[in-house]
C-alpha cells in the first residue's frame, strides 16, 4: 500500500512530501509563494516537483555502460537513452516522520542489475530544507550516482558562476571535454561552482542551493520553469567518470535549499 503525502514545515516554509510518487517533494511554499512546478495535467513524472535521481542522474548514452568488464543495458526511457534512474516513478517506504523530518527508502528495482537500496531524509528547520541521499549495495562493487531534479516555477531569476561546462554532442550527451561556460539558455552540465547558485523569485523570495555534489545540470530552456540539479557526477557518468561503491563504502550526498525573504 502506498504511503500518503506528508507535510513538514518550519515557520515560513512548508513542504509536501510524496513517498508514493517517487519520493519527491511535490510542493514547497515559502513565505506564501509556491516555488515548484506542482502536479498538473503533465503525465510525465520527470517534469514536476523535486525528485531524487538514483542510481544514476541525467542520461546514460544508449542506456549502455560497462562495469567490471561486463556490458550492462538499462531500460530506455528517453529514447535512445536511459535517464534519471529507477526510483522517481516508484513508491518509497516511509521509515519515520515528524512535523519537520521525513525519512524513506526504496530498493533500486529489478531493472537495475545490482543489489542496492537508497534512503532519503528530508528536514525542514529555520527555513532551510535539507535533502540527504544514502546509497548502499550488498554486491562486491556497484556503479553509483545520485542527484536531485527540482523544477522551480518561473518567474524567477537564476544567478550562477561555474568554472567549466561540458560539451555535448549531437545526441545531447557530454563528450567529457569541457570549455568555459557559454551564454544560455542551457541544458548543460557544469563543474567548479564559484558561487552558490541563487534563485530570486519575484524579488520577494530568495533561494540558495548548497551541496557537496561536484556537478550541476542547469536546464532553463522552458518558459515556465528552471531546473538546477546537483549531481554527484556528470550525465553519462558511468562512462565518463564512474563512482564505484562497495558494502563498506556507500555514496552519500546532500542538497540544502536556504530560503529567505
Amino acid at each position: 500500500m502506498a504511503d500518503k503525502d506528508f507535510v513538514i514545515a518550519s515557520k515560513n516554509v512548508q513542504c509536501v512530501v510524496s513517498p508514493n510518487v517517487g519520493g519527491r517533494v511535490s510542493s514547497i511554499v515559502a513565505f506564501g509563494r509556491e516555488l515548484l512546478i506542482t502536479q498538473n495535467a503533465e503525465t510525465n513524472l520527470q517534469k514536476w516537483g523535486c525528485y531524487p535521481m538514483v542510481p544514476w542522474a541525467g542520461r546514460v548514452r544508449n542506456g549502455i555502460f560497462v562495469h567490471d568488464s561486463k556490458q550492462h543495458q538499462l531500460e530506455i526511457n528517453m529514447a535512445p537513452h536511459a535517464i534519471h534512474g529507477t526510483v522517481l516513478d516508484r513508491p518509497w517506504t516511509t521509515i519515520s516522520s515528524s512535523p519537520s523530518v521525513m525519512a524513506m527508502k526504496i530498493d533500486l528495482g529489478p531493472a537495475w542489475g545490482f543489489a542496492g537500496e537508497v534512503t532519503q531524509t528530508i528536514t525542514v528547520a529555520n527555513d532551510i530544507i535539507e535533502f540527504r541521499l544514502h546509497l548502499v549495495t550488498s554486491d562486491a562493487t556497484m556503479p553509483a550516482q545520485v542527484g536531485w531534479h527540482p523544477w522551480f516555477a518561473r518567474p524567477c531569476k537564476l544567478e550562477t558562476q561555474f568554472e567549466k561546462m561540458y560539451l555535448r554532442d549531437k545526441y545531447g550527451i557530454p563528450t567529457g571535454e569541457t570549455i568555459s561556460p557559454t551564454a544560455g539558455p542551457h541544458d548543460d552540465c557544469f563543474s567548479g561552482s564559484q558561487r552558490t547558485p541563487k534563485l530570486n523569485f519575484d524579488d520577494k523570495v530568495k533561494l540558495e542551493i548548497e551541496t557537496d555534489c561536484t556537478h550541476w545540470v542547469v536546464y532553463d530552456e522552458p518558459k515556465h520553469a528552471i531546473c538546477v540539479e546537483p549531481q554527484s557526477g556528470p550525465p553519462d557518468g558511468f562512462n565518463l567518470d564512474p563512482i564505484i561503491i562497495t558494502p563498506t563504502a556507500p555514496l552519500t550526498r546532500f542538497m540544502r535549499l536556504v530560503i529567505t525573504s
